[in-house]
């Protein structure tokens, strides 16, 4: 394989053999017959600093992408949707997870054909910001991954949107303090795995009636911060008011990485939190993606959550790798700890946990 450092050779002598390409620190001009060569060395370049730098996150990333495709595929078929939706670069990384990286190299390699930047200072900078945004992107494909599969496991059969009108900052700002009502869940031919912004009311990413349950789950991914207050909430779910949360425990917000919430009524899940509470989850599912998530703080934050928030049926840790035994001893009552890799049986036991409980 030829190292990316002799393929950026290559493109900066075709530059030099085209003085009718032009780039620098302020202008960059590639003539109409020469772009195509252009960029196939520029890509070759991008491509071989990942292979060569990063072989093993880019198998990891393929594994990752293999195994979600798999279950998007099977969810689409199986609730006739029409499209499942997030950010577009979680769905590049998703679908591509090279090229999606690749993308991350484009504007610093120009900056290093500019002369910005020396190849020293490309190889140290990209090296951390391909790391980063692999860690990033990782860590949310994987929780999309997990969420998916619930998803198929529940035997979805309905799907369902939550119904909120985001308005402007100013209008934001401006209804600070007021009342509106809570939002209302209709059904969807698009499944949302991303939320959008700002987020007036925290709302589940999705909705689901589960045939294998026999009512409505909700799952709630990145759960932020609310704006605005429900002028009414739900009377069959249990509420926590945040001010005294935050008080007690010194906290700014609360993220757990999902939250279900499981009834038979779908506008009685649509609900996460308003300004001023949060509602009791059901279960509390956290996603351990890195191979060595419990040397960090990471324990720590899922017990945090299962303490404040009390789920009504417990939490569980989904770890992709395998952890030490004296991990699962640290736990503390009511907390589960599953080793799925991305073996969707594994995650049987959740389903199992909403299916042995009732209301």
């Amino acid at each position: 394989m030829t190292g990316w450092r002799q393929l950026y050779e290559k493109l900066t002598r075709f530059i030099a053999e085209h003085p009718e390409v032009e780039i620098n620190e302020t202008f960059v001009s590639i003539p109409r017959n020469v772009r195509p060569e252009f960029y196939r060395l520029f890509d070759k370049v991008r491509m071989a600093f990942l292979e060569e730098r990063f072989p093993e996150l880019l198998d990891e990333a393929r594994l990752l992408s293999d195994s979600y495709v798999k279950v998007e595929h099977e969810v689409v078929r199986v609730l006739k949707l029409d499209k499942i939706s997030m950010s577009t670069k979680l769905h590049m990384f998703l679908h591509d997870p090279k090229n999606a990286l690749m993308r991350e190299l484009f504007d610093p390699l120009f900056d290093l054909l500019r002369g910005k930047i020396d190849v020293k200072t490309f190889e140290e900078e990209q090296s951390k910001n391909i790391e980063n945004s692999f860690r990033n992107l990782y860590r949310a494909g994987y929780e999309k991954w997990v969420a998916l599969s619930l998803v198929k496991l529940l035997e979805a059969d309905r799907n369902f949107s939550i119904s909120v009108t985001y308005p402007s900052i100013g209008r934001i700002v401006h209804a600070l303090g007021s009342k509106h009502p809570a939002p209302r869940p209709r059904e969807s031919k698009v499944l949302s795995l991303d939320h959008e912004i700002p987020q007036v009311f925290i709302t589940p990413n999705l909705i689901v009636h589960s045939a294998r349950v026999g009512r409505y789950v909700a799952i709630g991914l990145e759960i932020g911060i609310a704006t605005w207050t429900a002028s009414k909430v739900g009377e069959r779910r249990e509420w926590y008011p945040l001010k005294s949360i935050r008080e007690k425990y010194s906290l700014v917000d609360l993220k757990p990485d999902m939250i279900v919430c499981v009834n038979e009524r779908p506008e009685d899940v649509a609900l996460i939190a308003d300004s001023e509470r949060i509602c009791r989850p059901d279960l509390i599912i956290e996603c351990m993606e890195q191979k060595d998530w419990y040397e960090k703080a990471d324990l720590e934050k899922a017990k945090l959550h299962h303490n404040v928030l009390r789920p009504r049926l417990g939490t569980f840790i989904v770890s992709r790798k395998p952890v030490p035994e004296q991990v699962h001893e640290k736990l503390g009552d009511g907390i589960r700890l599953l080793i799925v890799g991305f073996d969707q049986s594994k995650l049987a036991p959740i389903i199992n946990t909403l299916t042995c409980h009732d209301e």
